[in-house]
């Protein structure tokens, strides 16, 4: 008897497990979820709302995304590897040079979590709390962090309709590449100036992007580009503190 509830636990405890790596991709709906795994609808629910509860994951609607308690676990893991210990003094002394926001973000799915930040100096300045997430497509952050993905995984941010929009971005991850750091201004409300370089691990791999944001009558083109120069170099002095070297950057 015990060890057939002890089986069933088990089962249960890998199924949980498995819609969680299932919507580490990205967010998902409940059927795609139920078929992937071949689970029956009753269980897919009752495990998900179970997660939901406890805070791993986020139901709206009928999509599931990753909680905020496993983003928060995620930072602290991160935070005890030694990654926001390493960018925090950095964040601090890009603010002191430039007078702006700073943020470290890290990908999660397709969307970018921040992770830590250190507010402006400037009247007016652009605020992002520990937590905050974002579509990684929409935001200079996360387009760093998405630098050495292939062409097909940008595409995959859109849906077929919005070939138009995916072509722009393609587009864009060109010019980033090129120049090494993303670039994103708001198109609307307070036009929010955002430039974002990657931070690499011992293995050349991107882990997190560091960004400086800011407003354009503080951020005009001239000022961005110079900035832009500051923001690699401490990107790159964050990497080499990781253990990353340039020969090591991860083939695309």
């Amino acid at each position: 008897m015990t060890s057939t509830r002890g089986d069933r636990s088990s089962q249960t405890l890998r199924r949980a497990l498995d819609i969680i790596d299932r919507v580490a991709s990205g967010a998902q709906a409940i059927s795609e979820i139920q078929a992937s795994l071949g689970l029956t609808r009753s269980t897919t629910h009752r495990l998900a709302h179970a997660l939901e509860g406890r805070g791993l994951l986020s139901i709206e609607g009928r999509r599931v995304r990753l909680g905020p308690r496993l983003l928060y676990l995620g930072a602290q893991a991160r935070d005890a590897n030694g990654l926001i210990e390493v960018a925090r003094p950095r964040l601090e002394t890009l603010t002191a040079e430039t007078s702006e926001s700073t943020n470290l973000g890290v990908l999660v799915g397709d969307e970018v979590v921040y992770v830590a930040q250190v507010e402006g100096q400037r009247r007016l300045t652009v605020r992002h709390r520990v937590g905050d997430r974002n579509l990684a497509r929409d935001t200079a952050l996360g387009r760093a962090l998405l630098l050495d993905a292939p062409p097909e995984q940008w595409r995959r941010l859109f849906p077929p309709e919005a070939s138009a929009e995916a072509e722009a971005f393609l587009a864009e991850m060109g010019r980033a590449l090129a120049r090494g750091y993303a670039a994103h201004i708001q198109e609307d409300g307070d036009r929010i100036c955002c430039i974002s370089a990657p931070i690499r691990d011992a293995s050349g791999e991107v882990v997190a992007a560091i960004s400086v944001s800011s407003i354009p009558q503080y951020m005009d083109a001239r000022r961005m580009e110079l900035v832009a120069s500051r923001l690699l170099e401490t990107a790159k002095d964050a990497s080499a503190a990781l253990g990353h070297a340039p020969a090591c950057r991860a083939p695309r």
